[in-house]
């Protein structure tokens, strides 16, 4: 053999032990090596995990009285992969059985609302007889199945509508939400708070889910026991700072004011009888100690329980069309009003600190004043003689507060724009024009100052021309305000001023949220008060004013206070009502009826703020000032009688 063949020979050799080797270096590599990760894949293509939702925490007024709670309920479910035939036959024997409108069934069966991912929930709360009938001719009833659900209940608040805008409701997570909570455990087909004490405290009523680890073969189907068990826990319970009794009286004296007002004339129409139209109103009681949210009320309302099982398209239609004027909406925190003379407070604090008027600088009210070239006027041009603060507060003299405005402008005209400003500084000192930082949804109102009105016009302006002609502060942009006109506040935040002249000056974070408790009762976190500030009063000025509110309430003729009819044979002696009224125009409409009660606790230091505002319902004695009436008379504990608006033209 030659050199060059044994070479080759070698070469070949080597090849064919390199190639050897390697054929049985993998072969140990897969009999042994990967064992463990061969294993680990083993196990994931081979289980599934399977999430269930525990019960949702409770949630209770601040006595301890269930509002919201979850409950068993035997339902009706029905395949949404029916044959639209089939599903119109199975649907028709299904309401004739349970006795239900077809439409009712056909409008669960095809809501948006519910998830996609399951069957359809057309009916809640089915009989026993009802459902042994389902099941005992199920060949009828095909794509139907008869399930027990966990759905929330309200046992303490008339099916939860006397609060409904307050404790909200749970819904199926849509993929929105399921996008921003699936790194929390969110999966398809969850419910999850949408509104609401639900939404606000989902983190802690929702609990942890309970996940099973299941085996399942090449065909999906479980094999044997779960592999682990995580059981998960049920939720939390939230005590709120509501009073159910207060709550239920609320929404009660609310609903009651609004239908009788709606009986009144409008005398502001002159060309024909028209009544008052009252579309819509809210209710709201503070503890002007703690911040503590004691009521808060809305009309028109809904019952949550319209969402429990997944809200019918016939219902959600309802909430949606403008003719039901917004039920979803809590009105007390996120309607926006003009606050009409209840905004006297602001002005009159704001008077004497930045040396505008002294409390007992006298005016003479004549019924109206020129001013800039427009004559201003009180309510029906009534002329009230000579008024210092006080009683400009009793009989709400807007001619007074005109001047006081305009005085305010003139101020700011001559350069001293500190000075000048002072109503939009004490507005702003007092809460107006931001969020309080309730739990709730709430809305920031509105305090225009020549800032704001310079940046509104920029915006909505195209040329420099114009965007100059409409950035210019006018008198009337101090003047209208002085009244409370040209300013937008929710009634939260008017109770929260009020709730800081009340207590002497300290401006509480309004809360709803009392305490968390485990499921077995043991207290997890108690929410102490929040002060956001505290606002120096003078002392002269807020006893003047003080004094001019319980006028308001209790001073009878000649110089008869606003809301003295309203609180006729209510015994003021026994229980001191301080209040103001306020009549708030509005461009096209009728006039919003609003009154602000301060009671409780004693004559100097009143212990709760109650306040009433009524869309389109008159004067503020008329409507607001009877339905806080008889909501101070439940809290009280004296005779509730139906309340009555009254046809009377105060302010």
């Amino acid at each position: 053999m030659s050199d060059n063949s044994r070479v080759r020979v070698s070469i070949v050799g080597v090849v064919v032990v390199v190639l050897f080797s390697t054929l049985l270096a993998r072969l140990w590599f897969l009999q042994s090596g990967p064992e463990d990760n061969l294993k680990v894949q083993a196990v994931v293509d081979n289980t599934r995990v399977i999430q269930t939702q525990n019960p949702r925490g409770e949630i209770l007024d601040s006595t301890g009285e269930v509002l919201v709670e979850d409950t068993a309920s035997w339902a009706v479910t029905v395949d949404r992969n029916l044959s639209k035939s089939t599903a119109a036959r199975v649907l028709g024997q299904l309401a004739e059985q349970l006795k239900l409108p077809v439409e009712s069934l056909e409008s669960q069966y095809t809501s948006e609302r519910q998830s996609p991912l399951e069957p359809a929930v057309v009916a809640l709360n089915v009989s026993q007889p009802d459902r042994l009938a389902i099941l005992q001719d199920q060949e009828d009833y095909p794509g139907v199945h008869v399930v027990e659900l966990t759905v929330r209940a309200y046992p303490a608040l008339d099916d939860g509508e006397d609060a409904a805008q307050v404790l909200g409701y749970v819904g199926a997570i849509d993929a929105k939400e399921l996008a921003t909570l699936k790194k929390r455990g969110y999966q398809p087909g969850d419910e999850v708070g949408q509104s609401g004490a639900e939404a606000a405290f989902e983190s802690v009523l929702r609990g942890k889910p309970r996940r099973e680890t299941i085996e399942v073969d090449p065909a999906g189907q479980q094999v044997g026991s779960p592999v682990s068990v995580d059981p998960g826990s049920v939720g939390d319970n939230v005590y709120l700072t509501i009073n159910a009794s207060v709550q239920r009286a609320a929404q009660t004296s609310l609903e009651q004011g609004i239908l009788s007002a709606r009986l009144l004339q409008d005398v502001n129409v002159k060309d024909r009888y028209e009544t008052l139209k009252a579309p819509a109103g809210a209710a709201i009681v503070l503890n002007a100690d703690t911040g503590a949210v004691v009521a808060d009320a809305s009309y028109p309302s809904y019952p949550p329980g319209w969402w429990v099982g997944g809200i019918s398209s016939a219902n959600y239609d309802l909430l949606q069309n403008p003719a039901s004027n917004q039920p979803w909406l809590n009105r007390a925190t996120e309607g926006q009003y003009a606050p009409g003379s209840t905004f006297k407070l602001v002005t009159a604090l704001a008077m004497t600190k930045y040396g505008i008027r002294s409390v007992s600088e006298p005016f003479d009210d004549t019924g109206s004043v020129p001013l800039h070239g427009t004559t201003y006027t009180n309510a029906n041009s009534e002329p009230f003689g000579t008024v210092d603060l006080q009683q400009a507060l009793t009989v709400s003299s807007d001619a007074y507060f005109y001047t006081v405005g305009n005085d305010f402008w003139d101020v700011w005209n001559t350069g001293d724009t500190q000075r000048g400003l002072g109503i939009q500084t004490e507005a702003r000192e007092l809460g107006f024009g931001a969020a309080t930082g309730f739990e709730l949804d709430e809305k920031a109102g509105l305090v225009q100052d020549p800032a704001w009105v310079r940046a509104f016009a920029d915006d909505n302006y195209k040329t420099k021309a114009a965007q100059l002609s409409h950035s210019i502060w006018y008198p009337f942009d101090d003047i209208y305000p002085a009244v409370g006109q040209d300013i937008d506040v929710t009634p939260l935040q008017l109770a929260n001023a009020y709730a800081a002249f009340a207590n002497g000056g300290t401006l509480w974070q309004p809360r709803i949220e009392e305490k968390v408790v485990n499921a077995q009762g043991k207290p997890l976190e108690t929410i102490a008060p929040k002060a956001i500030r505290h606002i120096d009063f003078d002392p002269t000025t807020r006893a003047a004013m003080l004094a001019g509110f319980e006028g308001a309430v209790n001073q009878g003729p000649p110089a008869e206070g606003t809301a003295y009819q309203a609180f006729q044979g209510f015994p003021l002696a026994q229980y001191p009502v301080a209040g103001k009224t306020g009549t708030a125009q509005v461009a096209g409409k009728g006039d919003t009826s609003l009154f602000v009660a301060m009671f409780g606790g004693t004559p100097e230091k009143p212990e709760y703020v109650a306040v009433v505002v009524v869309e389109q319902a008159g004067y503020g004695a008329q409507t607001a000032a009877p339905i806080a009436r008889r909501i101070i008379e439940a809290m009280d504990g004296l005779p509730a009688p139906t309340v009555a608006a009254i046809d009377q033209g105060h302010d």
